[in-house]
C-alpha cells in the first residue's frame, strides 16, 4: 500500500545531545525488505561504538554538514553530496564534526536490525 506523508510526520525519536532519527520507511509501515531514516546528529555529536551488520547493506546519502565515518578502522571526511555504501560486516561508527550538525538519509535492507556492537577495546 502506498503512503505518502511529510518528514515532520513520520515517527522519530530524540535523545538530548544526539539528535533524532525520523523513521520513514520501516516494517511499521508494511515495508517488507527496505528501510530509510533521516538522521539528524547534534554538533560533535559521537554515534554509539563502532559496530557491524552480518546481513544488513546500508547506503548513507550525506545532506548537510560534516562528519567523520570510520570504517574497518579507517577514517573518511564526508560532506554533502557524499555517500557511502557498507557490507554486511564493515565494522562501522559516525561522528558530527560540523559547527551546525550533520543530517543525512540512510537506505537499509534487509529489515532486521542485526546490530553487533564491538567491545571499546577492539574498536
Amino acid at each position: 500500500m502506498a503512503k505518502i506523508f511529510e518528514f515532520k510526520d513520520a515517527p522519530h525519536t530524540t535523545t538530548a545531545g544526539r539528535g533524532t532519527t525520523y523513521r520513514f520507511i520501516n516494517e511499521d509501515m508494511d515495508a517488507e525488505k527496505i528501510g530509510v531514516m533521516l538522521i539528524e546528529l547534534e554538533p560533535r555529536m559521537k554515534s554509539p561504538r563502532i559496530h557491524y551488520h552480518k546481513n544488513r547493506e546500508s547506503a548513507y546519502i550525506v545532506l548537510e554538514g560534516s562528519a567523520t565515518v570510520t570504517i574497518n578502522g579507517t577514517e573518511h571526511q564526508i560532506k554533502p553530496k557524499t555517500v557511502v555504501f557498507l557490507s554486511p560486516g564493515d565494522k562501522h561508527g559516525i561522528t558530527s564534526t560540523g559547527e551546525k550538525g550533520f543530517k543525512m538519509i540512510e537506505v537499509y535492507s534487509p529489515l532486521d536490525p542485526d546490530f553487533i556492537e564491538l567491545p571499546e577495546k577492539a574498536q
